[in-house]
């Protein structure tokens, strides 16, 4: 610091320390912005690319959906004894059943499309009352673990309406027989939701109905990183499984394998999947799905999220859903072969999968399923 003339300005010099400080302190922020570019130059690639990839597989889609209606796919349907668009629909729905919320909005979608009026209520709600102010052609009430009130179930018990319930996947048949007698058609999720004594329910009769997975959680969407593997794996570690043989035969080396099942401990160094974690998130992460568990659920959800999976000979056959949409294995040799061929080939993979979801949108939709509902009934 030195003096400088006489009109009393006072001129500081810098000390060496403080100029290396300044520079230090640029040269971290140059650092951090050049980062930041580097960054913002791999996220809009990466976003690109993700684009395309939809773009691509919408024009699949779509591809696959003509082929479907020139082979003759969708199935041909009997005219029904009545004319859906007369119909009067009273639905009834659960309260505070925030699994089933979802699906009984496309239900209730599906069915403003399908006949002439729908009226929704909830399960607290006056069935008596909307019986005697409307007229009503079928009553529908969605199942769910809350009760319907007494009320309404002596209203319904007492109404000659044709009368259905369509039990959700988590309902158990635990239901008294009077309850389901009520009703003139039970729709389950899967056979053994009731017991072979309520299978025989007088004038009763059940039907197996799978609910589709719900549209706005298992779709084709990106993940963070932390979601990503290349394999993932539904079921146990059978001590003579194919995929247990598949897991020692090497073909799974280096690489990320998620396994969604017990035993797998003792096989090799894969992630387990919780309980809690987002499956709609790890499917979409995945490259390629093994399938051997018995859940065609779990086959629906995957491939409704676009991603290739395998299937193995323990899937439950379901009278509703066409397994030749999907890619079998029946032995540990042709799971082998198949494995080697998807892994290889993306477009492969990806075709396949493209079609299951294009079976899975268009046949297995809330709207088909609707439909599949009423024909069952009238026709």
């Amino acid at each position: 610091m030195f003096s400088h003339g006489t009109g009393g300005f006072v001129i500081r010099k810098k000390s060496r320390a403080q100029v290396k400080s300044a520079k230090k302190k640029r040269s971290v922020h140059d650092a951090n912005r050049l980062f930041l570019r580097q960054m913002n130059v791999v996220l809009n690639r990466k976003l690109k690319s993700m684009r395309k990839h939809m773009e691509v597989q919408q024009l699949e889609l779509n591809q696959q959906w003509l082929k479907m209606m020139q082979v003759g796919s969708i199935p041909t349907r009997e005219v029904p004894k009545v004319i859906y668009k007369e119909l009067n629909v009273l639905l009834i729905t659960p309260c505070n059943d925030r699994e089933m919320s979802s699906h009984c909005v496309l239900i209730e979608q599906s069915l403003k499309h399908l006949v002439r009026n729908v009226n929704e209520i909830k399960y607290i709600e006056s069935v008596s009352a909307c019986l005697s102010s409307y007229d009503v052609d079928l009553i529908m009430v969605i199942g769910s673990e809350e009760n319907l009130t007494d009320e309404n179930i002596a209203a319904l018990r007492t109404s000659t309406v044709k009368k259905v319930i369509w039990l959700s996947a988590d309902q158990h048949g635990n239901q008294s027989e009077t309850i389901l007698s009520i009703f003139d058609h039970v729709f389950t999720q899967h056979s053994a939701q009731i017991s072979d004594d309520q299978h025989h329910m007088g004038s009763t009769v059940s039907h197996e109905l799978l609910m589709p997975p719900d549209p706005h959680i298992f779709c084709p969407q990106a993940v963070p990183l932390e979601y990503e593997s290349d394999v993932y794996i539904i079921g146990d570690a059978e001590p003579d499984g194919m995929v247990t043989a598949i897991a020692k035969s090497g073909l799974l080396d280096n690489k990320k394998v998620r396994v969604d099942g017990k035993g797998w401990a003792q096989i090799g160094d894969f992630n387990p999947v919780h309980t809690n974690e987002a499956r709609q998130m790890l499917y979409n992460g995945s490259k390629l799905v093994i399938h051997s568990a018995e859940s065609i659920k779990n086959v629906m959800e995957i491939a409704a999220c676009g991603t290739f999976q395998l299937i193995g000979p323990s899937v439950n056959q379901s009278n509703g859903i066409d397994l030749s949409n999907f890619q079998q294995y029946n032995s540990c040799e042709e799971l082998t072969q198949k494995f080697e061929h998807y892994w290889q080939s993306v477009d492969a993979r990806r075709l396949a999968a493209s079609h299951a979801l294009a079976y899975m949108k268009y046949n297995q939709s809330h709207l088909q399923k609707t439909l599949r509902l009423l024909d069952i009934i009238f026709i």
